[in-house]
């Protein structure tokens, strides 16, 4: 039988210190008219000053894929040729180690990059887990940032698939670095090649994660995973009631990625085939964040992306197929949930389906919901990811 441990992350502190930071004028008292908020450049700006300071490397990446299918999901793709483009970040010494190590993320529905790169400090996840140490590449996947193909021209299957395409060329660093507008100067001359390649998804992206290890093999193969609020075997109610919502409207073709609030444009000449999962800010803060009062939630409000069509219609047979295969993942899997999560819940049943992981570990995180990289206890589970990902070199 795999080991396995249970961690509870209490955000307790952290929400304590964050209740404190917090003054509250008597009724009817003026007071200093609030500072402006800080534009999207001047948020990219000041990351990249803190990112400079600790000497972090974070430059953009392209990778070179295929969106073919030869995972054990059977799904449609269109086998075209396509760029995805990201971000590599961390430590420049962990840079030039001579067995690197890194960690590929994979976001869920409805969050691109930006998930894992948030400009809001203490929540730009790569950042932090760079000052932990570790090297991190993040992407939009295909379906997700600029030049979006149709909706309905890949599938989890393809995702899984171009996934292992990503982890195969940064094993080779057979990929391209960009040039990086903040940050650490020392960035390498070529693409570093990996020794050790994690990967970790959140919600559908943790999905398409564990499809990747138990699809493929070799190089192509993930050497442990980090499974973030995900759980097969425990779809809530209210997360069955926004996919279903979400799925009716891809039956009927979608919308295109970047469409505007109403029908859309019948001579229009964007790619369809995308939906909301969550419609409307409200919604989508609710579904995700324990507090949806938050700026942070309100950040990520801001940010909402569509989903394509094709991952969302493949998702009910991902879940059969996951169960007849989970068994075939023979890696070490860090399992993390949040007590809060209104998406996902059943998480021990989940982690019972991969008899075959050498070693499984379960961290929770306290009063946070689906979005537990961006809630209060995100430092807890940090510190906790950082100490797992060292074991695994």
């Amino acid at each position: 039988m795999p080991g396995t441990r249970n961690t509870l992350i209490a955000a307790g502190a952290v929400a304590a210190v964050a209740a404190a930071a917090l003054v509250l004028l008597p009724s009817g008292e003026d007071g200093p008219s609030a500072a402006p908020e800080p534009t999207a450049r001047e948020r990219a700006q000041a990351t990249a000053e803190r990112m400079a300071a600790a000497d972090i490397v974070d430059v953009p990446v392209s990778f070179t894929v295929t969106n073919r299918n030869g995972s054990r999901l059977p799904c449609n793709s269109d086998g075209g040729e396509y760029t995805l483009r990201g971000h590599l970040t961390g430590p420049a010494d962990a840079l030039e180690q001579d067995d690197p190590a890194v960690t590929v993320y994979q976001h869920g529905q409805a969050a691109g990059e930006w998930f894992w790169r948030l400009d809001e400090p203490g929540y730009h996840h790569t950042e932090e887990m760079a000052l932990l140490g570790h090297v991190s590449l993040t992407l939009d996947r295909l379906g997700y940032g600029g030049g979006r193909p149709d909706g309905l021209a890949m599938c989890l299957g393809s995702q899984a698939d171009m996934t292992a395409q990503v982890i195969e060329q940064v094993r080779a660093g057979d990929y391209t670095l960009g040039e990086g507008d903040g940050g650490s100067d020392r960035v390498p001359d070529e693409p570093p090649a990996f020794d050790t390649v994690v990967l970790a998804g959140h919600h559908s992206g943790a999905q398409i994660a564990q499809i990747t290890a138990y699809s493929f093999d070799g190089p192509a193969a993930p050497d442990a995973l980090a499974l973030m609020a995900w759980s097969g075997t425990g779809v809530t109610d209210r997360a069955n009631a926004r996919f279903f919502g979400g799925l009716a409207s891809c039956m009927q073709g979608g919308v295109p990625a970047e469409a505007e609030a109403g029908p859309p444009d019948p001579d229009g000449a964007d790619a369809a085939g995308y939906t909301y999962v969550d419609v409307g800010r409200t919604s989508y803060t609710r579904a995700n964040f324990r507090d949806p009062a938050t700026p942070v939630a309100a950040l990520a409000a801001g940010l909402q992306d569509r989903t394509p069509c094709g991952d969302l219609g493949t998702q009910v047979e991902a879940l059969a197929t996951d169960t007849r295969n989970l068994h075939r993942v023979e890696v070490p899997v860090l399992f993390a949930f949040a007590d809060a999560d209104t998406r996902v819940s059943d998480g021990a049943d989940h982690a019972g389906l991969f008899t075959g992981a050498p070693d499984t570990e379960t961290v929770t995180v306290a009063d946070a919901g689906h979005y537990l990289v961006l809630e209060p206890g995100a430092a807890e589970l940090r510190t906790s990811l950082a100490d797992w990902l060292e074991e695994q070199r």
